[in-house]
């Protein structure tokens, strides 16, 4: 069965025909999207030269309609030469969606993401105009940028019934961990590790449930922080100095309260559609590179300590592993963009919430780094760097747990995670050819359900960058890149599972297995016709417990490309096996990890 859950809402329908569509493999939030009990257009914006300049609005909910699940259409088209872009979109100091824009071509490109947005229910529904922000950060110069992004974001809204069993519904309260710039027309992202990354929050004295959502994206030199190297390596290719970037691959974003750390997320390594070869990711994206993950801390543990009336700090953190520090934990470079948001469900029975036998099971991660470097000795007795191979290990384990009472009722709450990362890497000639295989993993249980939650993220990649004497960006020159790659999820997913938007455990299990070799032109921003190829296959397959009966129980999408083209495109209601992924092949000779 094809599924056509996106034609009908196209705003550029009519022009589709003439427009590549880049798409990501992800399964729609509801199984019909054509048919809302309402719906409205949020804004309709052009981004050319807008750094510092987002777009700021006001959204109000729609009257005279009954509703009780939103969902957010972004559908942008561009054509002409452009990088890739992150973009942000916030309603007042809290963030609510990150996404990124495809690479445009001359002919144009069309796209079109949907997010339920019901977690967000309260801000939503507020009567009176919220703020609404949304920053694509873009440079149009008229020679080499010549690309604008055109963005519509329309608001849709149906009267679902949710099954909510054990009364659970969209949070009383939510909280911004932000910079709280709204008021100054700006977006409120912490910039790591240059901010402070801490806020001041006073929550309800009768607070139940608490969770702490955080989005963290590495940028600039901190793009592709997971093909880093130990600081102290920067320079191992003399011949090719500022190639590598340090302070490790390895990156952990911390939520700390109070000073005291109360969990952890190892992020999902986003390839955004310019990363390593812009000609990868056209006409299908990298995983997520619509819609950025999150990562949610149960912080219920917490709140017998927070629901005392008196302010207590938020504050988020990334930091990498430096080897001169005794915990092994070390600074990070420039830009991490983060912000969190704190859900708050509330007792209306009780005056306050108080806790008894509150625990914290934490110790630092175990790492372990093993370098070789192989040297040639010339005939005058120097030597010379020719390769560098190593591998980093690392795992932490954490637990928080309290007797929090409520209402009258006492219930054990707790937070755990156990996680594990390697990541392996061999670098040939002067680190212009790179193999890296790396997989993080993890686990965590939290005081919702009594299902324990797993993700596996492995990847392979390999790059081989040829580059004339002045460097690749100034001039023309070519990569080769053969990247597979997975996401594998099971379990809960805590914030809709609290709304009640699902109502059991979820699987996801998506892959992608891409092999492209890009030429730079001139403008160093589009690929050579005649030269470039690609080709490449993406699976994703899904399933799911919703809350409504309109939610999507079992969903798939197969598609094979090759050059800026779909050559297979197969989607349906139902489950396909997703192959692992595989070690990488040689490449001319060269040693893969």
């Amino acid at each position: 069965m094809k599924v056509s859950h996106i034609g009908a809402l196209l705003l550029f329908a009519g022009r589709a025909h003439a427009l590549l569509e880049v798409i990501q493999a992800a399964a729609p939030p509801r199984l019909d999207l054509s048919t809302p009990t309402c719906k409205q257009q949020v804004f309709t914006h052009g981004f050319g030269n807008s750094y510092g300049a987002p777009y700021v609005g006001y959204y109000t909910p729609p009257h005279d309609c009954a509703y009780t699940t939103t969902i957010f259409n972004l559908s942008v088209v561009s054509s002409g030469r452009q990088y890739d872009r992150l973009a942000t979109l916030w309603l007042g100091d809290v963030e609510v969606w990150r996404t990124s824009t495809a690479m445009p071509t001359q002919t144009g490109i069309h796209w079109s993401f949907q997010k339920d947005m019901t977690i967000w229910d309260t801000i939503l529904r507020s009567q009176d105009p919220t703020k609404i922000i949304f920053e694509l950060n873009n440079v149009i110069d008229g020679d080499r940028y010549t690309g604008f992004f055109n963005a519509t974001l329309e608001a849709l809204y149906f009267d679902d019934v949710y099954d909510h069993g054990a009364g659970l519904h969209p949070a009383e309260h939510i909280y911004a961990i932000s910079t709280q710039s709204s008021s100054s027309n700006t977006t409120s992202l912490f910039s790591l590790p240059e901010d402070s990354g801490t806020v001041n929050l006073t929550l309800p004295r009768n607070a139940k449930t608490a969770v702490v959502s955080i989005m963290a994206s590495g940028n600039a030199a901190e793009e592709f922080w997971f093909t880093n190297v130990p600081t102290e390596y920067i320079n191992t290719f003399p011949e090719n100095e500022g190639w590598l970037y340090g302070y490790s691959p390895f990156r952990e974003v911390q939520l700390l309260i109070d000073d005291q750390l109360a969990g952890v997320s190892w992020p999902f390594p986003i390839l955004f559609t310019g990363g390593v070869d812009p000609g990868a990711w056209r006409p299908i994206v990298g995983i997520d590179a619509y819609e950025l993950p999150s990562f949610e801390v149960d912080v219920t543990p917490w709140l017998g300590l927070l629901t005392d009336g008196e302010s207590h700090t938020f504050e988020l953190r990334v930091v990498g592993w430096d080897s001169s520090t005794e915990d092994g934990i070390g600074p990070v470079g420039d830009n991490w963009w983060v912000s969190g948001s704190v859900f708050v469900w509330v007792d209306e029975a009780s005056e306050q919430t108080v806790v008894g036998d509150f625990q914290s099971e934490i110790s630092s991660p175990v790492f372990d780094f093993q370098p070789t470097l192989g040297t040639h000795v010339n005939e005058n007795g120097t030597a010379t760097n020719t390769s560098f191979y190593y591998a980093l290990t690392a795992s932490r384990s954490l637990t928080v747990s309290s007797m929090i009472t409520s209402g009258g009722e006492s219930r054990l709450v707790s937070w755990s995670q156990d996680l594990s990362y390697s990541n392996i890497q061999n670098m040939t000639d002067f680190a212009f050819n790179q193999s890296l295989a790396m997989i993080s993993s993890g686990r965590h249980s939290n005081s919702a359900s009594d299902i324990v939650s797993s993700y596996t993220y492995p990847m392979n990649l390999f790059s081989a960058y040829k580059v004339q004497s002045e460097g690749a960006t100034t001039n023309p020159g070519s990569v080769l890149c053969l990247v597979d790659r997975s996401k594998l999820t099971d379990g809960i997913a805590l914030l809709p599972f609290l709304t009640g938007i699902l109502a059991g455990p979820e699987t996801l299990s998506t892959r992608q297995n891409v092999t492209s070799n890009y030429h730079w032109n001139s403008t160093i921003v589009e690929g050579t016709a005649g030269l470039d190829t690609m080709d490449g296959e993406t699976w994703f397959s899904s399933s799911s417990s919703p809350g409504i009966d309109q939610g999507v129980r079992r969903y798939h999408r197969y598609a094979r490309e090759k050059n800026d083209a779909i050559e297979v495109d197969e989607e349906g209601w139902s489950t396909i096996q997703v192959p692992p992924t595989e070690p990488l092949p040689v490449v001319e000779g060269e040693p893969h990890v």
